[in-house]
């Protein structure tokens, strides 16, 4: 059964390089027209729903990306706080990342992803694996049920060596994959771990495969980093730099993720403007987190074409009922006045009214896709 037709008027609409007043037209979940409205109404056509986004910024949805795996929550109530924890601060979907054992068969891996089944929003799977597993076999086997991203750990040079690099690239270009680098804290020093990321950021760039360097201390120069084949996440601690140097280099390929939760920002000194700052935070957290994890443009992106993933964002709380002598940690500001997912309400008025199953597991994402 199709939706009826919403309109959403007088907002200003946040991408990743500016803000316009426009409208937004949604047609079962989906953006169908942005523009300020013209059009001669037809009294044959039923009318639209209309929202009154008047004094509101218009922002994509953001993508949750939680550092441990929600599937392993088995209370019902903790498991949809932290959902809803999320959708607080504006995330109309999010990652998470499965970390198999190896006596699951397939059925028992589904098994395993039940609890999102409750999920009030779209959710795309990961799938975590040690070094060790890095071979054809299991890599073939992941990519062969549909899962494009593998989340590696890391702990010593020598298992670097160890791989097979020729077969995995091979995989790798052809099935489109990525592979994300994780390298548990306790296993070595700060700076062993930054040499082991080094080594294998070079490893990765001569066989050409496409890599989320998580927690990287790297100096952030945009000049030496490659802006296809490494991808930073960034730690909290760097986030307030990589947004300065995305501004001073506004259309220049800035390689930089990281979800809402681990922005933050010294804004003591205003450094851009406020409605420039709203684009970066939408690009990092937002737009680049999506092509990142291969749902651009369906997410991340208000466009036609793309899911109605809507945050609402008082212009008079952005940056001015808050003391902005202080840092800007977004994950103590729980900013939006409503959002949307798909086109239907799930935060409105300080009110949860989503339903409890309405997200959706996506598949065919793209991570091999788009220069972030």
């Amino acid at each position: 059964m199709s939706q009826q037709e919403m309109v959403i008027r007088g907002g200003l609409v946040v991408t990743s390089y500016g803000v316009r007043e426009a409208d937004i037209w949604i047609v079962d979940g989906k953006i169908t027209r942005i523009a300020k409205d013209t059009l001669q109404k037809s009294s044959l056509a039923p009318p639209p729903v209309e929202v009154d986004a008047t004094g509101m910024y218009l922002l994509p949805g953001f993508i949750g990306m939680p550092q441990l795996p929600l599937y392993r929550i088995r209370d019902r109530n903790t498991y949809m706080e932290s959902l809803r924890s999320m959708i607080k601060m504006g995330c109309t979907s999010f990652v998470d990342t499965f970390y198999p054992d190896a006596w699951m068969n397939l059925k028992q891996v589904k098994y395993q992803q039940t609890p999102h089944f409750n999920s009030s929003i779209d959710y795309v799977w990961h799938v975590g694996l040690d070094v060790s597993q890095l071979n054809e076999g299991e890599v073939s086997k992941w990519n062969k049920r549909g899962y494009p991203a593998l989340h590696v750990a890391l702990r010593s040079q020598e298992d670097i060596s160890s791989i097979n690099w020729e077969t995995i690239s091979q995989l790798h270009t052809s099935n489109k994959t990525i592979l994300h680098l994780h390298m548990p804290s306790g296993s070595s020093t700060k700076d062993q771990r930054e040499r082991l990321r080094l080594s294998w950021m070079e490893a990765t760039q001569y066989w050409k495969l496409r890599t989320v360097i998580s927690e990287s201390t790297a100096e952030l120069d945009p000049i030496t980093v490659d802006p296809y084949y490494h991808i930073f996440r960034l730690k909290k601690e760097w986030t307030d730099r990589a947004m300065r140097l995305m501004y001073q280099n506004w259309f220049r390929t800035m390689p930089f993720i990281a979800p809402l939760n681990d922005v933050q920002i010294d804004y003591r000194r205003r450094w851009c403007q406020e409605e420039e700052l709203l684009c970066l935070l939408v690009r990092l957290a937002s737009t680049n987190v999506a092509k990142a994890v291969g749902l651009f443009p369906r997410k991340g992106a208000l466009l036609p074409g793309s899911d109605a993933d809507i945050v609402f964002l008082k212009k008079e709380n952005w940056l001015t009922k808050y003391d902005v002598s202080t840092i800007l940690n977004f994950s103590e500001k729980q900013l939006p006045a409503s959002v949307m997912s798909n086109g239907k309400w799930i935060y409105r008025d300080t009110r949860f009214i989503s339903s409890v199953g309405m997200g959706r597991c996506l598949f065919d994402t793209r991570p091999y896709t788009f220069v972030i």
